[in-house]
């Protein structure tokens, strides 16, 4: 393969070996130019390129000295004629500048960071560095053309991967291209304020105020001017930002592991005028409110959140033992905002009016932790902040507010890997895994993940979908259990995980602890849906839902919106696996188990009836189509029809068989 480096000091290879034997540098010069251009050339152009000084027959023979050098070399890469010359495409070889033009697409900043990231390590220097051709002015104003393109694209993607950087929270990435991005153009005044953010984020302040004296002392050498209003203002604010604001949040005694893209999404919101409510809704158990609390830390250094301070505090309300208001006089949620702020209210006046009153000019951030219980009062807080413009609000919930100005995050599990056979180091990648060997040596310390147990530790993430309190639980048992014992006992027994450890709200002790607190939170009429939608296997679709467990859309849409359901894209709803269980233990022990079940059974027996002729049919694969979603709701209709001989349904599985 011949291999064209050109961004940076020329150099040919042949395979592995360095191409010499050129006659010149205008030889080299020649290949350098019929390869990039990638077009073909008549002979005259070439000769008046190189050599346009001299007479006509002097620069052509000039030429075919050129040409006979290169077909020796590389004429397997070159299409010679009596007429043109061209660069064979179809020959195998590389050319990093049509590499580098490839990784960038037709919109740098469109293009994902992987495509950027190749990009710019194909640059090694200027186009033709320290490459001259003698006296080919031709030539010369190509290259300088070409080199101002390819600089010109170098220079907005080396923006283009500072800003997405920034904004991805990944600072030491983003120092390193915007310090690359000024070694080309030191005058960039954009780019030092960008540098300035990524010093000050990562928790370089020096080097933010630093930065700016550089910047200003470029701007007087190259333009004989000042920085602009708006770079002066960002180092005013990193230089006042001193003193941290007050806060109540609690100490964080071990790292996050994962949440990456979570707490980018969270960073931009809080960037985002607009978005004063944020909501992170997820089941219990998968890490709201460590999530939260970590996005909340980051906003008590004003170094971090130059963008939004929050001067007069960043504010923990823990509601999971508020009381609420009611006719069994528990408090209401103003009430328990306020003595958390230590805001001192009147009896004789509402608590909303009193705290909106305090709150009206506030800059603070409050994190409003389990507002499960307080949904019926979201739209009084939603009515709230519209008067305090300047107040921030993060609520953590297992049920949607499904407020207007509602900045919804629905926070899932941690990755697992979803095929097997990887290796331990592979497998590391995986947040849940990453975060059960870090759980896994606070049980025992020279716990360490290897061939014996890497499928083990995989098939425990993938049991509790990477719920991190699951991984936790599950974890702590390695004292006294592998992880294919720790698996074995999952599968046959939701009260296995727990814990006893005193540290430990009561409601997270288990993941019994975690489903009965989101029980509790259901109507009557919901608690009846959803053990009825417990006999499903598989999933089910919205018709199924109706006819089986009288479920309407709405109620399904209630039901998503607790967490307790998910909707696929495909329409088909789902219960989490042990959540699933806990469902179907409460069915077995409601009155209405024999019913819902038998509807379930008379349910596929007559959807299998309706698809029967398609089944019998040549052309199957509608129908097959159809049922394969629902191959485990069939079996499992199957199974009660034989049990409880139901001879109607039993005739019509037969018949399709």
């Amino acid at each position: 393969m011949l291999n064209l480096r050109l961004l940076g000091k020329p150099e040919v290879k042949l395979g592995e070996m360095p191409l010499t034997g050129f006659i010149s540098s205008k030889a080299q010069a020649c290949l350098f130019y019929l390869a990039v251009t990638g077009t073909s050339h008549a002979r005259e152009s070439l000769a008046g390129l190189f050599w346009g000084e001299m007479p006509a027959q002097q620069a052509s023979k000039n030429l075919r000295n050129v040409l006979s050098n290169l077909r020796a070399l590389v004429g397997d890469y070159l299409r010679i004629t009596r007429y043109d010359v061209a660069f064979d495409r179809d020959a195998e070889y590389r050319l990093d500048v049509e590499q580098f033009m490839s990784a960038l697409g037709d919109d740098v900043f469109k293009q994902d960071l992987q495509h950027l990231h190749r990009a710019v390590e194909l640059v090694q220097g200027d186009f033709l560095e320290g490459f001259y051709a003698g006296d080919a002015l031709g030539f010369e104003e190509w290259a300088l053309g070409r080199r101002s393109l390819l600089n010109g694209l170098m220079v907005q993607t080396l923006h283009t991967l500072v800003v997405k950087h920034l904004e991805r929270e990944e600072y030491a990435a983003g120092i390193e291209y915007a310090n690359r991005l000024l070694a080309i153009e030191p005058w960039r005044e954009e780019t030092h304020r960008h540098l300035m953010l990524l010093y000050v984020r990562s928790r370089q302040r020096s080097a933010a105020l630093a930065q700016y004296e550089v910047c200003r002392r470029i701007l007087r050498a190259e333009l004989h001017s000042e920085p602009l209003a708006e770079t002066s203002a960002l180092y005013e604010r990193i230089f006042s930002a001193a003193a941290p604001p007050p806060h109540n949040l609690p100490p964080q005694l071990t790292p996050l592991i994962g949440r990456e893209k979570e707490l980018a999404q969270i960073a931009t919101e809080m960037n985002n005028p607009a978005a004063q409510l944020i909501t992170l809704v997820g089941p219990g158990g998968i890490g709201k409110t460590r999530l939260a609390l970590y996005a909340a830390e980051r906003c008590t250094d004003p170094e971090t959140m130059l963008d939004a301070p929050f001067v007069d505090g960043v504010f923990l309300i823990p509601l999971a033992d508020a009381l609420m208001a009611g006719e069994d006089g528990r408090g209401t949620l103003f009430q328990t905002i306020a003595d958390t702020l230590g805001v001192k209210l009147k009896s004789a006046l509402p608590a909303q009016a009193q705290l909106l009153n305090y709150l009206r000019d506030k800059k603070m951030l409050l994190l409003l932790d389990n507002f499960e219980h307080f949904v019926p009062e979201a739209r009084a807080l939603s009515d709230l902040l519209r008067f305090a413009p300047h107040v921030r609000v993060v609520v953590t919930c297992r049920v949607r507010l499904n407020l207007k100005h509602e900045y919804l995050l629905e926070i899932g599990g941690l990755e697992y890997p979803a095929q097997r056979g990887l290796t331990p180091q592979a497998m590391l990648e995986y947040s849940g895994v990453s975060l059960f060997v870090a759980s896994a040596r606070r049980a025992q310390p020279l716990f360490q993940l290897d061939e014996s147990n890497a499928e083990g530790v995989a098939r425990i993430c993938e049991l509790v979908e990477g719920a991190p309190l699951g991984i936790e639980l599950a974890a702590s048992w390695l004292r006294m259990l592998t992880p294919d014992e720790i698996v074995c006992e999952i599968e046959s027994n939701m009260d296995f995980l727990a814990t006893t450890a005193q540290d430990t709200p009561e409601r997270h002790r288990s993941l019994r602890s975690v489903f009965e607190y989101s029980w509790a939170l259901l109507s009557p009429s919901e608690q009846k849906m959803f053990r009825s939608l417990a006999v499903f296997y598989g999933g089910f679709d919205r018709e199924a839902a109706a006819h089986v467990a009288g479920a309407s859309l709405p109620a399904l849409a209630g039901l998503v919106d607790k967490s307790l359901l998910r909707r696929s894209a495909a329409g088909r709803y789902a219960i989490h696996e042990l959540l699933h269980a806990y469902a179907r233990e409460k069915l077995a022990e409601d009155a209405d188990n024999e019913r819902v079940r038998d509807a379930h059974c008379r349910y596929f027996a007559e959807l299998l009836a309706r698809h029967q002729a398609q089944l019998q049919s040549e052309d199957v694969s509608d129908a097959l189509s159809a049922l394969s979603a629902e191959r485990e709701n069939v079996r499992a209709a199957w199974n009660w029809a034989v049990s409880q001989r139901r001879v109607h349904e039993m005739n019509l599985f037969m018949e399709c068989l």
